[in-house]
């Protein structure tokens, strides 16, 4: 059974996910563990960050979804969750945005919001992960960026009166899928970047 390690599970994406692989055909496969704030785990600490590193090290887990948004401490979690499983047959699969690509996507579109510290934070994540998986070599520790359009949660409710906002809204578990995807792939099989918004796919 592949021991699945998720953070932010009890909202948006990552509920989705917890909710898809106990239910899907798969659901036998999977153990899953939970790390959200709802649940105790404050990630906005570096020493969550630390104490989640070590469950996952403890609970012998084999992937780690490092889903939950948290300024600064996404990255961190990833470096710190590699150190542990560079030489090992892991796998950690961060949760980017399309938006880190152009933060012209939002302006073009008329968003009020000032986006440029989420944008920043997911670039920097790409940018972490992205050197992480190129270091990949059979029996290493896998690294996988998935970076969505928008999803339809909570995080993105104040953009539903914008014009024809659902034309290009995707739902949770569309992206769900795709993780579950990844996480089923061979062991030797390197998944550096995954890029998909409605009507576009990119591999």
């Amino acid at each position: 059974m592949k021991k699945i390690a998720i953070t932010g599970h009890t909202r948006g994406i990552g509920k989705a996910l917890v909710h898809r692989l106990e239910t899907s055909g798969n659901n036998n496969l999977f153990s899953i563990k939970g790390f959200s704030q709802s649940t105790g785990y404050n990630l906005q600490r570096v020493s969550t960050v630390k104490k989640v590193v070590q469950e996952c090290v403890d609970w012998e887990a084999d992937v780690l979804v490092n889903n939950a948004y948290v300024p600064d401490n996404q990255v961190r979690l990833l470096y710190s969750m590699y150190e542990q499983w560079v030489d090992k047959p892991k796998l950690i699969i961060n949760m980017g945005a399309i938006s880190s690509d152009s933060i012209s996507n939002f302006a073009q579109m008329g968003y009020n919001k000032d986006w440029t510290p989420y944008v920043s934070d997911k670039a920097r994540l790409d940018w972490a992960s992205l050197q992480l998986s190129n270091q990949f070599k059979p029996g290493m520790c896998r690294v996988t960026m998935i970076k969505p359009g928008m999803v339809d949660t909570d995080s993105t409710e104040w953009l539903k009166g914008i014009s024809n906002i659902d034309d290009i809204m995707m739902t949770a578990d569309s992206v769900a899928e795709m993780i579950e995807w990844v996480i089923t792939l061979e062991e030797n099989t390197q998944m550096r970047n995954l890029s998909f918004d409605v009507g576009n796919f990119n591999g």
